[in-house]
C-alpha cells in the first residue's frame, strides 16, 4: 500500500511566545530547544510526528517572525525567509500569541501577513495557565481569525482540543511509517561532561586527528560531524562540546556549547555516554545522561581512562554496580570499559553500536507483539484502576527510533510505573533489544497517552 505524504503543519509567531515548547508538546519529545531569550530558534526545525491512530504530520517550528527593532535583527531577514518558505507549503498554520502580554504590534503585523491564509490558520493563545489569561483570550479575535484556541504549551492545557482540530485535516493511516532515517548512516553522538575524553575517542574511532585534544576542560566548543565507513557500513559521528550544569555555564561560549551538545543529542540515534573512571559517577554524569534518556535515544555507556592505575577483577563489577545504582533510568544501556588514549576496549564499540542500532530501527510484526503481550499478561495481570479491571486488547508498533508500541485498553489511564517497567522489560527481552528505550502508548476510545 502506498504512503501519502504527511500533512504539513507549521508553527509561527513572534519570538518568545512558546513556539518551541508547543513543538515539543505535539512531538512528544524535546527536539526544539527552549530558552527565555527571544530568537533562540533561527532555522526551520521539522519532524515527522505520529499522532493518535497512526496519523502522521510533518510538524515545523519556524524561527520567530520578526518586525521592527528585534533583539535578533541581524538575523531577521534570514529567519523571515525560512518562515515564509514553510508557510507556502503548509496545510495548517498554528499562529501562536502570548496571552499574558496581550496583542502586540508584531502580532498585528504577522496577522496581516496571514490574512490570506485565514481558512487554514488557527490562533493559539498560549500561557493560559497564568492568572486571568484564559478570560482575556477573546481579545485576540481582533486579529481577524475565526478559530481561537486558549492553550498552555508548557502544561498541556487545551492541547486535546487543538489535537482534535489538527486531526480534521490529517487522514488516518494504518501502516507504520518507513522512515528514511532507517536507511541512512547510523547517527552517533559522543556525550559527557567536559574533559572525559570525547575528542580522544572521536580521533580513535575515526583514526584522524580532527578534533583538538587538550587536558583543559571545555576545549571543544562546537559539535563536529564526521562521516566514516567501517566494514562497508556508514556512520555519522557527532562529537559534542562538554555539557555543564546551567548554573555553571558562566560565559556565553559555554552556554552555546550546551546548546550545541543538546542539538547533537537530538540528531543522533545512539548516545555514547562517556564516564571518567578516575572520578567515578558524578551528578554531572547523571545530568548529561538525562538529556539522552529524555530525548528517547538509545545509549551505550563507556567508562574511559580504565588504563589509569591497576584494577582487580572485582573492581569491574563494583564500578558497574555503582553506575547502575546512580543511572537507574539508563538500565537498558550496555556498559564497556575502555581507554581512548591507548585504544584498549575501543574495538568492542562498533559491534555494540551495530547491535543497538538494529533494534532501535527495527519494525516488528503485530502478531509478534501480541504474543509477547499475551504472555506477559498471563504471567502478571495489570493492577485495577479505581476498582475497575484493566484489559488489553492488542498491541501494534507505531514507529521506530525508539520502538514505540501502542496497547489498546479499556481504561484510558497511565500505567503504574512498576507495571509499565515490567511490560517494557518483557518486550525488550522477548524482542532481543539492546541499549534501546521502549515507549508505550495506552490507547482507548478517548485517545491515547504517552507513557515515558
Amino acid at each position: 500500500m502506498g504512503k501519502q505524504a504527511p500533512k504539513r503543519i507549521v508553527i509561527v509567531g513572534r519570538p518568545n511566545v512558546g513556539k518551541s515548547t508547543l513543538f515539543n508538546r505535539l512531538a512528544r519529545k524535546r527536539r526544539a530547544l527552549t530558552h527565555d531569550l527571544p530568537g533562540m530558534t533561527r532555522d526551520r526545525l521539522s519532524d515527522i510526528v505520529t499522532m493518535d491512530g497512526g496519523r502522521r504530520i510533518e510538524l515545523t517550528d519556524t524561527g520567530g517572525l520578526e518586525y521592527g527593532d528585534s533583539p535578533m535583527s541581524a538575523y531577521a531577514d534570514e529567519i523571515r525567509s525560512q518562515a515564509r518558505a514553510a508557510l507556502a507549503s503548509a496545510d495548517l498554520i498554528l499562529f501562536v500569541v502570548d496571552g499574558a502580554t496581550g496583542i502586540l504590534p508584531e502580532d498585528r503585523d504577522i496577522a496581516t501577513d496571514l490574512r490570506s491564509e485565514s481558512s487554514r490558520t488557527l490562533v493559539l493563545v498560549n500561557k493560559i495557565d497564568r492568572k486571568d489569561v484564559e478570560e482575556n483570550a477573546t481579545e485576540f479575535y481582533e486579529l481577524g481569525f475565526d478559530r481561537i484556541f486558549p492553550i498552555s504549551a508548557e502544561h498541556g492545557d487545551g492541547i486535546d482540543d487543538l489535537v482534535t482540530a489538527i486531526e480534521e485535516v490529517v487522514p488516518m493511516e494504518e501502516e507504520v511509517e518507513e522512515d528514511e532515517d532507517d536507511k541512512g548512516p547510523i547517527r552517533i553522538a559522543i556525550i559527557g561532561r567536559p574533559n572525559v575524553g570525547k575528542s580522544s575517542l572521536l580521533n580513535r574511532l575515526t583514526n584522524q586527528e580532527r578534533a583538538v585534544v587538550s587536558p583543559i576542560s571545555g576545549t571543544t566548543r562546537d559539535a563536529i560531524d564526521m562521516e566514516i565507513e567501517r566494514d562497508g557500513k556508514p556512520y555519522l559521528i557527532i562529537d559534542t562540546a562538554g555539557i555543564r550544569r546551567k548554573g555553571k555555564t558562566h560565559d556565553e561560549a559555554e552556554k552555546l556549547s550546551v546548546i550545541s551538545a543538546r542539538k547533537a543529542i537530538e540528531r543522533c540515534e545512539i548516545a555514547l555516554l562517556m564516564i571518567d573512571a578516575t572520578e567515578g559517577i558524578t551528578a554531572q554524569d547523571a545530568h548529561v545522561a538525562g538529556y539522552a534518556e529524555e530525548a528517547g535515544k538509545a545509549a551505550l555507556m563507556l567508562v574511559n581512562k580504565w588504563d589509569v592505575g591497576t584494577h582487580e577483577q572485582d573492581e569491574y563489577k563494583k564500578f558497574e554496580e555503582e553506575v547502575r545504582r546512580k543511572l537507574k533510568f539508563l538500565s537498558y544501556a550496555p556498559l564497556l570499559f575502555m581507554s581512548a588514549k591507548t585504544g584498549r576496549g575501543v574495538e568492542k564499540i562498533f559491534p555494540r553500536i551495530d547491535e543497538i542500532a538494529e533494534g532501535y530501527r527495527r519494525r516488528f510484526k503485530t502478531s509478534e507483539l501480541n504474543q509477547i503481550l499475551e504472555k506477559a499478561l498471563q504471567a502478571h495481570q495489570p493492577p485495577a484502576v479505581r476498582g475497575k479491571p484493566r484489559r488489553f486488547y492488542y498491541a501494534t508498533q507505531l514507529k521506530s527510533q525508539p520502538p514505540t508500541i501502542a496497547m489498546f485498553s479499556n481504561v484510558d489511564e497511565p500505567l503504574h510505573f512498576s507495571y509499565k517497567r515490567y511490560l517494557e522489560n518483557q518486550f525488550r527481552d522477548a524482542l532481543g533489544l539492546v541499549g534501546c528505550p521502549i515507549h508505550l502508548v495506552i490507547r482507548a476510545r478517548k485517545g491515547m497517552k504517552r507513557e515515558r
